[in-house]
């Protein structure tokens, strides 16, 4: 069996596209978010306690963002302290993936496929999206965290933490409305056009072009797996990544995956699933029948991230602002949620493993 048959095997197993469009907001709350958003371009001052809480959320920031691992825990804890805050969770099922895909590169499969300067050139990428969400993720939700204990706001300290004007009218509305599917939705987009802008508008040269055809076209390897459900080997529930170098795609996408992963199929056995497996980069997370973290002869090579990939030096991300100069039609993606009709993954990803087991034994 050859590569180029993997991808051609796998249209049988597409997820189909039976899903219902719901309301998020009206027009008229998204123009009064766009309003508040816009803020005041005047100077901010920050007193000495401003200056105090962001040195040390900075320092909180600086000390987990290592890797794909420490950036994932955080999202897992933070969400056990604050399950009102969707997104916390739904960060840390997609950044499993993230680390997922970064320990595929050393697997026999790609390893064969791409030199290790093009392995390490997608890795870089993959982590550098990592790194920059949870940059200016993290930080927001710090200030959530100390807006709940103290009942003062201080969400003004976010331009001093380079994160997007846009931002602040989502947390102003939910601080006042309790809208968590606004305000996830708010955060998925905020995160999508930040690292358009600040990252993938910029790695035209890197070979990410071959890594998006090889791993999407070809082997189908681009899927968000959450796993789930009560027996063994569990579940899968998600959906595969397309058009990846288009914002509004990964947008539509990430707003799917909310819905699924809060799915009362899903979420309680996923959720399970996550504290009860600790993340290690290894799809042997979740199928140890299929993946191993060594390199056995009967199961496919699933390494973790620590024995593939050494922390990297610490980024430097453009400050630069997505949504300044945007007009209000870049608000559209909270008239709406996409409720999917069909989520699961199991099949398709069974058939998967089955192919990549005979290449194996080829």
């Amino acid at each position: 069996m050859t590569f180029s048959s993997i991808g051609s095997m796998l249209k049988l197993f597409k997820i189909g596209s039976n899903e219902e469009t719901i309301p998020l907001l009206t027009q008229e709350s998204i123009d009064v978010l766009y309003d508040h958003s816009i803020g005041d371009p005047s100077p901010v001052i920050y007193l000495p306690h401003d200056l105090t809480l962001y040195e040390s959320i900075e320092t909180k920031v600086r000390s987990a963002n290592l890797n794909n691992m420490t950036r994932t825990t955080c999202y897992l804890d933070f969400f056990k302290r604050n399950p009102e805050i969707p997104w916390s969770f739904l960060a840390h099922m997609v950044s499993r993936n993230a680390g997922y895909l970064m320990t595929d590169l050393r697997s026999n499969l790609l390893s064969q496929i791409l030199s290790k300067n093009e392995q390490k050139a997608i890795f870089s990428f993959l982590d550098l999206c990592n790194a920059a969400i949870f940059q200016d993720a993290y930080p927001q939700l710090l200030l959530y965290e100390q807006w709940k204990k103290t009942g003062n706001s201080s969400f003004h300290l976010l331009r001093k933490f380079n994160i997007s004007q846009f931002m602040t009218g989502i947390w102003k509305d939910y601080l006042t409305s309790g809208n968590k599917r606004a305000l996830t939705v708010g955060l998925i987009m905020n995160e999508q056009h930040m690292i358009q802008r600040r990252i993938v508008s910029n790695q035209k040269n890197m070979g990410i072009e071959k890594w998006l055809f090889l791993f999407q076209d070809r082997l189908q390897f681009t899927s968000i797996l959450f796993p789930y459900g009560k027996r063994s080997p569990c579940s899968l529930a998600g959906l595969s990544v397309s058009h990846f170098e288009q914002v509004k795609s990964r947008i539509q996408l990430g707003k799917k995956l909310y819905s699924i992963l809060f799915h009362e199929k899903v979420f309680p056995t996923a959720y399970s699933f996550a504290l009860k497996h600790p993340h290690s980069g290894s799809r042997e997370d979740y199928w140890p029948h299929i993946y191993s973290s060594e390199n056995k002869n009967k199961r496919l090579y699933s390494p973790t991230l620590r024995s593939v990939w050494d922390d990297a030096h610490p980024y430097s991300i453009s400050p630069a602002d997505w949504f300044t100069d945007q007009s209000i039609d870049v608000m559209e993606p909270l008239l709406t949620l996409f409720i999917p009709g069909e989520y699961s993954m199991t099949k398709k990803w069974r058939m998967l493993t089955s192919i990549l087991m005979n290449l194996k034994r080829d």
